[in-house]
């Protein structure tokens, strides 16, 4: 790790972008937490040393992360290929290679070099980095990714007005028109069908991004409780949403997790439900900010202790939870979802 990040390290330099790092671990994914400064500008990064830089084993092992890591991905590893570069960027994470290759965004600065080939860096000429944008194109930003995750879930969204699409997704008919247009533009979505295509790598996508991007955002609160206590403070007005472990049901024999999504938060129900927000104990119970609204919200019936969340955001949950235990659940939640269109 120490010699591949002195070789990134190095190559970053031909950027004006100084590398420090804050502490290393012994973990064998993120191995170090870092900071990255240029021109007054600096961003702290969990940094993941990749023998294979490719989005597919990073979504992967993406659970098996350094459990402190709550700073935005730095992917470093030897070689990218042009390949797993683009997917990378298509799903917003940041990375760097030994040979110079790079995509980072943190304030003002925008680095991204392509291209750059074991000759290239051997060169003693100077490297030109690729034309770009002032302000990277991220497909899977927090606000399209709730309009991705809506249409996963409900595929007939596709097909309705953007109006409907950008009501189902809780944002603006703008940003509802931008993301379908992008989605088009990367072969997503099908002009003429308006139907979604290549499905698994877009949830994949998708779900990279959401552990650093739409999940951290939409998180309200941390307590610890007891996640198989029945819930309190549930009404028809005020309902919520179980996700990750707590929404797949025979998946998981106990739950050690509780993942809600409150329709309108009640300041009382913590307490209702006897959480507690102290720092002395690890937070099992997380509440987050609920942001969509079902096109089949007539046919939901209501449950006094939650019903499930929309199958793709559960799946990302799964993901994030960084539990090792919850991968075969999360795979055949998402093989069964895919299947079925009744969860």
């Amino acid at each position: 790790m120490s010699a591949l990040l002195d070789a990134v390290r190095e190559r970053l330099r031909e950027f004006g972008i100084t590398l420090e790092v804050q502490r290393q671990a012994a973990d064998a994914h993120i191995d170090a937490i870092v900071t990255l400064s240029r021109e007054g500008q600096s961003q702290r990064y969990a940094a993941e040393a990749r023998a294979t830089m490719t989005l597919g084993s990073t979504v992967r092992d993406a659970q098996d992360r350094f459990e402190g890591a709550v700073d935005p991905l730095l992917v470093i590893g030897h070689r990218i290929s042009p390949r797993s570069a683009d997917a990378f960027r298509a799903a917003g994470i940041q990375f760097a290679d030994a040979l110079g290759n790079a995509f980072l965004a943190f304030g003002s600065v925008l680095i991204d070099v392509r291209g750059r080939t074991e000759s290239a860096a051997a060169s003693s000429g100077a490297y030109r980095p690729a034309d770009r944008s002032p302000h990277p194109a991220n497909l899977f930003s927090s606000r399209r990714a709730q309009v991705i995750l809506v249409l996963l879930a409900w595929p007939e969204l596709s097909r309705m007005t953007v109006r409907e699409i950008a009501t189902a997704s809780g944002v603006s008919t703008g940003q509802a028109h931008d993301t379908l247009n992008r989605l088009q533009q990367a072969g997503f979505l099908v002009p003429d069908s308006k139907r979604l295509e290549r499905t698994d790598q877009l949830l994949d996508l998708c779900t990279a991004a959401y552990l650093t991007g739409l999940g951290p955002r939409l998180e309200l609160a941390r307590y610890h409780g007891d996640p198989s206590r029945p819930l309190s403070g549930v009404t028809p007005e005020r309902r919520v949403y179980r996700s990750g472990e707590s929404a797949v049901g025979s998946g998981v024999v106990r739950p050690a997790t509780l993942t809600l999504y409150l329709d309108d938060p009640n300041p009382k129900f913590p307490i209702l439900n006897r959480w507690d927000a102290s720092p002395d104990h690890e937070p099992n119970i997380f509440v987050r900010r609920k942001f969509w609204s079902s096109p089949r919200a007539s046919e939901e019936k209501f449950s006094a202790d939650g019903q499930n969340a929309p199958w793709p955001l559960v799946y990302a949950d799964l993901i994030a939870a960084r539990d090792a235990r919850l991968r075969e659940v999360a795979q055949s939640w998402r093989a069964r979802c895919a299947r079925s269109d009744e969860v």
